[in-house]
């Protein structure tokens, strides 16, 4: 557990295969994807401990906040075991995105609470090794990409957002709301501009009402309709600091077999 520094940045990576875990652009599934420098590829620690000082491995995706899940859902037919997938973490405490670290060293197993190891099938039909790469690095650069046309019309979502105060705490009870149509976070940033009346200024998502606020740093989720949560974090306040990933230290490969 100690390779797995809270609030930095991980990579789940197949040591077989060589591809990594991503989180999808719908917000919903989880895929194998060869782009190590996508976004979407990195997962954010964040280290919980329970009523009984237990502390488990929680990681929700840097792209979009989503917090890593394991589902009673079989996997598709020809692979093994049940699908992991991203959602909210909307109630204190979710055994579905909680996860324990085994093995010391270089060679980890991440085992699920339900007593089933996190592992990708790859389309074939039995269990293979799989490595994780940690990274210490700061992920900071948006990587939007908006499209203004097509068949479909944008999904319509409500937004509610607030400015976070200079600490970076934020009330409960402060959120406007307005609805917002697609998932272009360049637009999503103009529209916060209007109406928040600030300019340098952080967006960060909150996954539910017990996730931790993550810097987006990707398009919205494609196939979440549900309410968004959304807090600007003025930039060069204090509260900026607890949200951006450290640089100080060296990055480490973790290896992984079970996955």
């Amino acid at each position: 557990m100690d390779q797995f520094l809270d609030r930095h940045h991980v990579r789940l990576r197949s040591l077989v295969l060589g591809t990594y875990l991503h989180a999808a652009p719908d917000g919903i599934n989880v895929r194998l994807d060869p782009n190590r420098a996508s976004v979407n590829a990195a997962w954010t620690v964040h280290r919980y401990q329970d009523e009984h000082a237990i502390t488990y491995l929680l990681l929700h995706s840097a792209a979009f906040g989503r917090y890593l899940s394991a589902t009673n859902t079989r996997a598709p037919w020809g692979q093994r075991g049940c699908r992991v997938e991203q959602r909210e973490f909307d109630e204190p405490e979710v055994g579905e995105v909680m996860w324990e670290v085994i093995g010391p060293g270089n060679f980890v197993l991440l085992s699920h609470v339900s007593a089933g190891l996190l592992r990708a099938n790859g389309g074939r039909p039995f269990n293979w090794n799989s490595g994780v790469t940690v990274d210490n690095e700061t992920l900071s650069s948006p990587q939007f990409a908006c499209l203004l046309f097509g068949r479909e019309p944008p999904l319509l979502r409500v937004i509610r957002c607030q400015q976070a105060n200079a600490d970076g705490t934020f009330n409960e009870d402060g959120w406007t709301e307005f609805q917002f149509r697609g998932n272009c976070g360049y637009l999503l940033r103009f529209e916060l501009i209007i109406r928040l009346g600030i300019v340098n200024f952080i967006v960060c998502v909150r996954a539910g009402r017990y996730a931790r606020l993550t810097p987006m740093l990707a398009n919205l989720p494609s196939s979440t309709g549900n309410t968004l949560y959304i807090v600007a974090i003025h930039s060069q306040s204090p509260g900026e600091t607890l949200y951006m990933s450290p640089t100080d230290l060296p990055s480490q490969e973790i290896h992984n077999t079970g996955l």
